[in-house]
């Protein structure tokens, strides 16, 4: 070979650490900052907390201190660098206090705004799934190590603070995180992405580490409650879980014992499917003052940014006299849209009003006719719960009963360990086991961590829910509970979403599992679900050939972007492509069956040509949104449109040209996901529906396009000076480049990965043509600006990785790969070389210059290079 056609890139990569998948597991270490920040009042050697040592001598160790001396809050602020996750701990290696004990906040958040408040980025009630605060407190007594009862799942700051009260001076030797999820070093994955453009490698990068930060393995998320056999559960500034098979009940009497160890306590009734319900909060004065009782609509007596609880009234209980660590009767009585009563130890104490008018946030608050029960404690609040009996009013039928001390409670509120590893659409928030997400992050992780078991443990769960059959139509649940034990009953009223999108979605990604392991066992195992879910799906077909839904069925994951109802043009292009998928699975062996494979063929035939016929505006030259929804246009439904072939070949260009109508408005030119014009949708810039649009422009040859939206979408999330930076990827973003909803946005969100596999899949050109990759394709299609050289390798099941490098010379280019024995693949040479090479020798030997297709792991072997001349 001509020296000068010689490869030119580092070839580090080409000899990886771990070949087809991450390590089963990772020595135990403690994960440390890189760096303080900053301090405030009197702290001395903080920079002792960036050194990994568990010393216990004060030498080496960080003080804080508050007295006469030492005026005002002690803290220390420290830089991760990038988000990472686990269970907070500390150790302390003196503590001197003249009236014990003595309390240390730790607060987090992802983005460095968040870590100036007090409460830092969150608190995030909505899943059991973490933390329900980003602030743990730690009472000290004595020097030795704490550690959190509670993950907290994404966040690159920490701070650190006394809680200012009596004089006093706490000495750490170590602040920081138990890991939960996998910190395997980025270039020693299974998948690896390199090219000769700094921003798109990092770029993959922060796809992937978003991965490991979701990626949750088995029995890693502990319970919000501990239990103990005499003192029932203990719950520690947590939200209300309820009891999972009591979203139906209607008239019922709660009884529990309560007891304060700290703060106050909290319990719901009339809580349904996960939802928000009725919320009590008793709390004790800190100041000697009569303890209040607290009504509320919602999760938490604490606001998520969209999840604001309305307070419904607050009544002091002067003439009760309460002291903590102390058990307490307490009694709830809901009958119809009567007034709800609480007793404590048999006096009356609350008298609700449903429906009535709320006190300071909201005009009114919906009464509740039916819901279950829950434990739980606000802010600050440590308290227990033991020996609760629900029963019927006015039957006194006994519908539950615990004493709360055995760890079978945790599964009566789907509040246990994780049972499978699961692959969270946010590591700070949700933290829930969707599915929708994984239809853009599914990909991602088949070409970085290759953690399939964490999506099969999705998609296992889901359909273990669905009550969907062959002969019993019905949908695929969009997500489950961490908690949820699976042993129990499957007919739970736990949180659930039932939506035709979601079932597609989760149809979509178990074709995708199937293609990229060659694990064909979830399809055997669910085919008949899916099969009912399609009929179900198939009785909402109207006389157009179209999809007509309303209601929650209608729903998606933008439930911001208004109404879905009706005929709803994305669902019928989901619902085009999971018949694809479908059609594909039913031809297989495994299924083998026909004729139901021309049945959804035919479906999607038709639906296509109802889409065309039906959706297409002439007029405006693009697709209604729906058939209620004519002004604007939808990114992500036109790009489906397009890189699923549904539009016709005459006017994809068009619609091409369409899109340039979302960057009117923005920082720097990124789409925004509808036009300005849209009625009735946030401006947002969405990362998973600009993927889709990159996916479009590729599909239809507008690369410059292609790499436009992949540059300016993400290039706020790779700004190292950004306040927000964290080496993870965002959920939405303002126009102005922010994090959308400020601080609540999720700063390493799984639907946010796309360009990890779009850079594999089409730059480097590696992708499974039948599955397990039993053949595949090696075909560099995305050409991008300045990009001169990529290399990188892809996870397969048979235990080595396919390897490619490529680079292109100033008259010359070449590819070279390698595969596992026994897999057959077909390299294409890239058109963008131009129509006529001069020359291309394959493996040294000299082939017609017209040759365009190279065939691997045939007589060719496993090893090829070739070499284009221009």
């Amino acid at each position: 070979m001509d020296g000068s056609f010689e490869f030119s890139m580092p070839s580090s990569f080409l000899k990886p650490r771990y070949s087809s998948r991450s390590p089963p597991y990772e020595v135990p270490y403690h994960i440390i900052a890189k760096r303080v920040h900053s301090t405030t009042g009197f702290v001395r050697n903080p920079e002792c907390l960036t050194r990994n040592t568990t010393r216990e001598d004060i030498a080496h160790a960080c003080t804080l201190e508050v007295g006469p001396e030492h005026v005002g809050p002690a803290s220390v602020i420290l830089d991760f660098d990038v988000a990472v996750a686990g269970i907070p701990v500390i150790q302390v290696s003196s503590v001197k206090t003249s009236s014990a004990p003595v309390f240390i906040n730790v607060t987090y958040s992802e983005g460095y705004p968040g870590i100036l408040r007090e409460d830092g980025d969150g608190p995030f009630p909505f899943s059991a799934g973490a933390d329900t605060q980003r602030r743990s407190r730690f009472k000290i007594t004595c020097a030795g190590f704490y550690e959190s009862n509670y993950v907290q799942g994404s966040q690159r700051w920490m701070k650190i603070a006394l809680v200012e009260g009596a004089p006093c001076s706490v000495s750490l030797n170590l602040a920081g995180f138990r890991p939960t999820t996998s910190n395997t070093p980025l270039d020693q994955l299974p998948g690896f992405f390199e090219c000769s453009d700094p921003m798109l490698n990092d770029l993959w990068k922060y796809g992937a580490r978003t991965l490991q930060l979701n990626c949750i393995p088995a029995r890693t998320v502990p319970p919000p409650w501990q239990v103990s056999e005499d003192m029932g559960i203990l719950v520690d500034s947590q939200r209300c879980n309820t009891y999972g098979w009591g979203s139906d009940w209607t008239d019922y009497k709660v009884e529990v014992e309560g007891m304060v160890v700290r703060g106050g306590l909290s319990w719901n009734v009339r809580a349904k499917g996960g939802r928000p319900g009725l919320l009590y909060n008793l709390k004790f004065s800190n100041t000697g003052g009569p303890p209040i009782l607290e009504s509320w609509h919602g999760y938490y007596d604490k606001p998520q940014k969209t999840l604001v609880p309305v307070l419904l009234s607050r009544t002091e209980l002067p003439d009760l006299t309460l002291a903590q660590n102390q058990w307490y009767k307490i009694k709830t009585i809901c009958t119809g849209l009567s007034n709800i009563l609480v007793y404590l130890d048999d006096v009356l104490i609350h008298d609700l009003e449903q429906a009535s008018t709320s006190v300071g946030l909201r005009n009114s608050v919906p009464a509740i006719p039916q819901g279950s029960i829950g434990f739980g404690a606000g802010q600050d609040q440590v308290c227990r719960f033991r020996n609760v009996v629900v029963t019927s009013v006015p039957s006194g039928t006994t519908l539950y009963s615990s004493g709360l001390n055995t760890n079978a409670v945790l599964a009566d509120f789907g509040v246990g360990w994780n049972q499978f590893p699961y692959i969270f659409d946010g590591a700070k928030r949700d933290r829930y086991a969707w599915t929708a997400d994984i239809i853009i992050g599914g990909q991602s992780l088949y070409y970085s961590t290759a953690g399939s078991e964490f999506i099969k443990g999705n998609i296992e769960a889901s359909m273990l829910r669905s009550l969907a059959r062959c002969n019993e139509p019905g949908l695929l649940p969009g997500g489950t509970p961490p908690g949820r034990a699976f042993e129990r009953a499957l007919n739970d009223t736990m949180f659930n979403v039932l939506n035709i999108n979601y079932s597609l979605y989760l149809i979509m990604v178990l074709y995708d599992y199937w293609l990229f392991t060659g694990e064909a066992d979830l399809i055997v195992s669910y085919w008949g679900r899916i099969v009912g879910c399609l009929a179900h799906i198939e009785a909402l077909v109207n006389d157009e050939n179209l999809l007509y839904v309303t209601g929650l069925e209608a729903g998606d994951y933008d439930y911001y972007n208004g109404t879905r109802d009706e005929i709803y043009t994305k669902r019928n292009a989901l619902y085009v492509a999971a018949l694809e998928c479908c059609a594909i699975i039913a031809r297989s062996t495994i299924i083998n069956d026909i004729a139901l494979a021309k049945r959804y063929e035919s479906q999607r035939v038709q639906t296509v040509a109802a889409i065309n016929k039906h959706m297409y505006n002439s007029e405006s030259e693009m697709y209604n949104i729906s058939s209620t929804r004519k002004v604007g246009f939808q990114q992500e439904m036109h790009a489906w449109l397009l890189f699923k072939n549904i539009a016709p070949t005459n006017i994809r260009q068009p619609l091409m040209r369409k899109f340039k109508s979302l960057y009117e408005t923005t920082h720097n030119q990124s789409p925004l996901s509808f036009s300005i014009d849209t009625p009735n949708v946030p401006p947002v810039i969405s990362p998973i529906m600009s993927a889709f649009h990159v996916l479009a422009a590729i599909s239809t040859g507008n690369f410059s396009d292609a790499e436009h939206v992949l540059r300016s979408v993400w290039q706020p999330m790779c700004d190292p000076s950004s306040p927000h930076f964290t080496g993870t990827t965002w959920e939405f973003m303002l126009p102005d480049g922010t994090p959308f909803e400020d601080q609540f946005c999720s700063y390493a969100q799984l639907f946010s990965v796309g360009p990890t596999f779009i850079l594999s899949k089409f730059v480097l050109g590696v992708e499974p043509t039948s599955p397990g990759y039993k053949t595949f394709s090696i075909h560099p299609r995305f050409p991008i600006n300045g990009v001169t050289w990529a290399q990188g390798r892809v996870p397969t099941p048979h235990g080595q990785p396919i390897i490619v490098r490529w680079q292109k010379f100033d008259n010359a280019w070449r590819l070279s790969c390698s595969a596992p024995p026994g897999l057959k693949g077909v390299i294409t040479v890239p058109s963008s070389l131009g129509l006529r090479p001069e020359g291309i020798t394959l493996n040294g030997l000299v082939l017609d210059p017209e040759t365009r297709e190279v065939e691997i792991g045939s007589s060719h072997g496993s090893e090829i290079d070739i070499l284009v001349c221009l």
